[in-house]
């Protein structure tokens, strides 16, 4: 087979770019290593309203319910609720979402090779793509897009992977107590290290989940439900013991992009550095992929313009990144003690009014900076012992 570009992986972000690229008029081919788009699917599926917005994505039926709170447990338990009482956020059924947006390329003209999986990349002028299942063979590609998640095939042959820094996360579905309206963080090291856990309602049930950066993401999320002081008063049934596990990489842990291929999503770490969190992310970087592709193609410059596609990530999203990553890495060294004292914070008013303000679910860079007015009071209560421990996550990450 030809094609003007294989897309390695039928998710979010493949099936965009696939679709942009097929109405530009590009024989588009999608390599889906499963029998439909969105199976399986491992995800909290929270996306910002102002993201689909911005994406021009209209809420269908995925739609499973609508936030407008978050509350946040500290390892003390006692809770804090922050609303501005609207809807931030909506909880998606990913795999219905993932099929829309695959019938949406499909529509536009790209093909779907399903239960195929990319086991070679060889990269050149005209690249091959080699895979395995109910197509056998290799494909001839002007351009490969590796939407292939964190994993990516696509990354490493390219040799686009500059560090292996992931979070490891697991979630499962179960019958709980849970406000439809809100969405609840839980931080503490026993049970979710250098991350946080999670409880959301979605439709009749509700996803409970956690990612860490050390241990067994299974055994830990095993542990938060049956063992947690609140979660486990809250969990009445658990729906399935088919527990989904996943890695999510670091931002700025792939280069996105070599001559004749392009990342996006989650084989691009393109995810906020603070929650995880990839749909908005992957989505919008994926538009940029099929602009600099569409350059590339018609201009048959493949590598001249393809750089087109990094300064536009950057340009958008790059600032936001390295804030994003410095304050996780200061989360990652924090003490319960000291999550404890900072998030105690947002009991105060002047700092409480502050997150309201400047807080937006799709870009944590302006709360980010926000929050450094607060700062020196913050690093009063902890004492400079404990802020010392701290200065190495101020690092700028390059």
């Amino acid at each position: 087979m030809r094609a003007d570009v294989v897309i390695v992986g039928g998710g979010p972000a493949g099936c965009l770019a696939g679709g942009i690229l097929a109405k530009r008029g590009f024989d588009v081919v999608v390599v889906e290593e499963h029998g439909e788009a969105g199976n399986p699917a491992c995800c909290a599926g929270i996306v910002g309203v102002g993201g689909f917005k911005e994406l021009g994505i209209k809420p269908g039926s995925w739609v499973l319910g609508k936030l407008r709170r978050a509350v946040i447990y500290p390892p003390s338990n006692e809770p804090v609720e922050l609303t501005r009482e609207k809807i931030e956020a909506f909880v998606i059924n990913r795999a219905e979402f993932d099929r829309f947006l695959a019938r949406e390329a499909a529509r536009a003209g790209a093909t779907f090779l399903l239960k195929n999986r990319c086991v070679d990349v060889k990269i050149g002028r005209d690249s091959v793509v080699k895979i395995r299942g109910t197509h056998a063979g290799e494909i001839n590609a002007r351009l490969v897009i590796g939407a292939d998640g964190p994993s990516s095939i696509v990354a490493r042959k390219a040799g686009l992977i500059k560090s292996e820094r992931y979070l490891k996360c697991a979630q499962i579905e179960v019958i709980a107590e849970a406000r439809a309206d809100a969405a609840e963080v839980y931080l503490g090291r026993s049970f979710a290290p250098g991350f946080f856990g999670w409880l959301v309602q979605a439709g009749d049930v509700c996803r409970v989940g956690l990612g860490a950066t050390e241990g067994n993401p299974i055994q830990l999320l095993h542990s938060f439900f049956k063992k947690h002081p609140v979660i486990s008063k809250k969990v009445e049934k658990v729906r399935t013991f088919d527990i989904c596990a996943g890695l999510i990489p670091e931002a700025f842990s792939r280069k996105f992009h070599a001559n004749g291929v392009l990342l996006v999503g989650d084989a691009a770490g393109h995810v906020k550095p603070l929650t995880g969190g990839g749909i908005y992310l992957g989505l919008s970087c994926a538009k940029f992929a099929a602009e600099a592709a569409a350059r590339g193609l018609e201009a048959e410059s493949n590598g001249k313009t393809l750089r087109i596609y990094d300064q536009m990530v950057r340009e958008r999203f790059g600032r936001e990144f390295e804030l994003g990553v410095r304050a996780r890495r200061i989360f990652e060294l924090m003490s319960d003690e000291d999550l404890n004292t900072i998030l105690g914070a947002l009991r105060k008013d002047n700092v409480r009014k502050l997150v309201l303000e400047k807080f937006d679910f799709d870009h944590h860079g302006g709360l980010i900076r926000a929050l450094t007015t607060e700062l020196p009071g913050l690093l009063r209560e902890l004492g400079v012992k404990r802020v010392m421990k701290y200065m190495r996550g101020l690092i700028k990450v390059k």
